[in-house]
């Protein structure tokens, strides 16, 4: 009986690690959701400036020279360090996903394991009663 309640007590231990290792896990992918959102507003912030600024250069100021524009040059570097953030971010999230996929496995494995056994041991009494069945069954006869 005491084996039973530490089979018991090592099953709810090993769901509640999970747990929580799938709770850091997600909470890792949520945050760095929330960063590249944050990044990608900022691109969108920076093009609207560029716009903004462009158009008040060609209409109001009437340069043509708009790339030797110093707020323009600064704008367009802005915004190519946010799309630098922007990747190493997706990166960053792909290598989450692939460790997160990766321990998955190495987990399903033994439980899989596990599960083709207790298949095989399920098949295993079936067929006894299915055979056992077909006896009784010759025998009335």
């Amino acid at each position: 009986m005491a084996k039973l309640w530490d089979d018991i007590a090592k099953t709810i231990r090993e769901g509640v690690d999970t747990v929580v290792e799938k709770t850091e896990e997600l909470t890792k992918i949520g945050k760095i959701r929330v960063d590249i959102l944050n990044i990608k507003r900022n691109v969108d912030k920076n093009f609207s400036e560029l716009g903004g600024r462009v158009y008040h250069l060609l209409v109001e100021e009437n340069k043509s020279q708009i790339a030797t524009d110093k707020e323009v040059k600064q704008i367009v570097d802005s915004v190519k360090i946010l799309e630098n953030e922007l990747n190493e971010k997706n990166d960053e999230l792909q290598q989450v996903r692939e460790k997160e996929e990766e321990t998955h496995e190495s987990k399903a494995e033994p439980s899989g394991a596990t599960k083709s056994k207790t298949q095989s041991a399920q098949k295993t009494t079936s067929s006894k009663k299915s055979t056992a069945s077909k006896s009784q069954q010759g025998t009335k006869s």
